[in-house]
């Protein structure tokens, strides 16, 4: 056990600091050993030294130092603190600068994704302190003639880094403003030069044992969520629309888990008639109703060691309810015609795309059985809500195909006319579009008519835009057609035609 500091921010741990013989600098400069992300606090507030064998604090005043006892905070402008702790941290490194210390993991493993689409690639952050540039001696190099040969660095903290620019030539951006020092977190997004960055759940998007793909913010945090739920044991409901890819994060979630060696076993509750979905769930003996003519060993038992995924639970009749509350509480099942219970050990997911809340103030679920589910809630945005996603879903959905199909690549405007679509059966409808473009576009290229005659076939066709918003669109582009369709989502053809039917006045 050695001398520690934990920076807290509102009580909450962020970092953590060994105290050696070797003084650390406390502040808000750049330079300093102990970062301090508060305007209110000067750039080098004080010093952590060793004074008579133990911490205390060196305030630059030419004054003695102040013992820092254990366990007293110390405050550091309006919302962080100090606290000197015993801690279990290996030894700092004997030579060299020292570096901030972060905890031994974070609580969601990251990585650096660095550009966008197919080219993209992805640098694990391993609990490191990274800096990027287009220098040749910096950590991760960027090949961008507007990115500072050293441009900004990322220190990590707990649960997400801390991007702080290091006095680069054109900035460091974060939705759309220029920033000096931010705390990010998974899905956390920011801009150097010409560069996209974001941070990423590590080995999520691209992972070969994984069908999951996702680049917008609001799917990259539930892929976040879906990394810190998986290794707990508690019930998990993932709420969604139909399509949306619920099975896709209960099977995400069993294989991050303790349990992905053992079956993973799904229902669709709303897919079978009542009768047969509890003998599906806990099974049936031999002659326990007509035509039992064998022994049925239920989904609970099949699941055993792993997880059973419980889709539309929304949908399980009153009666059943009671039954799956029972098995919560006891984890044992008895199968239909059975005199003896079983035990069982399942980790439960279940998804819904009803409001399971209002079902049970309108008495349509039973409340215990809500608060028994209902611990570990995951939303699952529909697609129409992520269209930064659409382009790499689809990319995949080829890729998944290949062998079938043949190699097929999407030209630039029909990935606009996917992303311009509603997508109202979500991913589920995105895959059957772009696999039936894939089957009938006559070369390795699909074009937009083909994306448009895949919507066309599947009964979504987009709805006409009136023309004063193609000439409009045209317009805010200074004439350039092919940008025009693109941001319309309109082949290049149709708008072109458009717009010299309206210069030669014919509607």
């Amino acid at each position: 056990m050695q001398d520690a500091l934990i920076l807290r921010l509102h009580g909450e741990p962020l970092r953590e600091y060994l105290v050696t013989d070797q003084p650390l600098l406390v502040g808000r400069g750049a330079d300093c050993d102990v970062v301090v992300h508060d305007p209110s606090v000067p750039d080098a507030l004080c010093r952590i030294v060793r004074w008579r064998g133990a911490p205390a604090v060196d305030f630059l005043d030419h004054t003695k130092p102040v013992p820092l006892p254990l366990g007293e905070p110390l405050g550091l402008g309006r919302h962080h603190s100090l606290v000197r702790v015993r801690s279990e941290l290996p030894p700092l490194p004997a030579k060299g600068k020292t570096e901030p210390l972060t905890h031994t993991s974070l609580e969601i493993p990251l990585a650096l994704l660095i550009g966008n689409g197919l080219e993209a690639r992805r640098v694990p952050l391993d609990g490191r302190t990274l800096t990027l540039g287009s220098g040749a001696d910096v950590d991760v190099v960027i090949a961008d003639r507007f990115v500072s040969h050293r441009h900004c660095r990322l220190e990590p903290v707990r649960g997400g880094v801390v991007l702080r620019d290091v006095g680069s030539r054109n900035g460091t951006w974060v939705q759309g403003q220029r920033v000096s020092a931010v705390e990010l977190g998974p899905g956390g997004a920011f801009r150097i030069g010409r560069t996209d960055l974001r941070l990423v759940p590590r080995g999520l998007i691209g992972d070969a044992r994984e069908t999951l793909v996702a680049a917008s913010p609001s799917m990259l945090k539930v892929l976040a969520e879906v990394e810190q739920v998986a290794r707990l044991s508690l019930p998990v409901v993932v709420y969604g629309e139909s399509g949306a890819g619920k099975e896709g994060i209960a099977r995400a979630i069993h294989a991050r888990s303790v349990r992905r060696e053992r079956p993973f076993v799904a229902l669709n509750a709303g897919g079978l008639p009542a009768g047969t979905v509890e003998s599906e769930l806990f099974g049936h003996e031999k002659g326990a109703f007509t035509g039992a003519s064998a022994m049925h060993r239920g989904l609970f038992e099949q699941a055993e060691g792993g997880t059973l995924f419980l889709d539309e639970i929304g949908e399980l009749p009153l009666e059943l309810q009671a039954r799956l509350l029972r098995v919560l509480e006891t984890w044992e099942v008895r199968r239909l015609g059975s005199e003896s219970a079983r035990r069982v050990d399942v980790r439960l997911v279940c998804a819904t795309h009803r409001d399971l809340r209002a079902m049970v103030a309108e008495g349509r679920f039973r409340q215990d059985l809500y608060y028994r589910i209902h611990q570990l809630p995951i939303a699952l945005p529909p697609l129409r809500c992520r269209p930064e996603d659409v382009e790499p879903l689809a990319r995949h959905f080829l890729t998944s195909h290949e062998n079938e199909l043949g190699p097929r690549e999407l030209s630039r405007e029909a990935v606009a006319v996917l992303v311009a679509q509603k997508w109202p059966g979500n991913v589920r409808e995105l895959r059957n579009v772009v696999v039936a473009a894939a089957a009938r576009c006559m070369g390795r290229v699909i074009t937009d008519d083909d994306v448009l005659d895949a919507l066309r076939r599947a009964g979504v066709d987009k709805p006409e835009v009136p023309l004063d918003e193609v000439v409009e669109a045209v317009r805010a582009h200074y004439g350039n057609v092919a940008a025009a369709a693109r941001a319309l989502g309109m082949p290049r053809s149709t708008v072109r035609d458009r717009v010299r039917r309206w210069e030669e006045g014919i509607a």
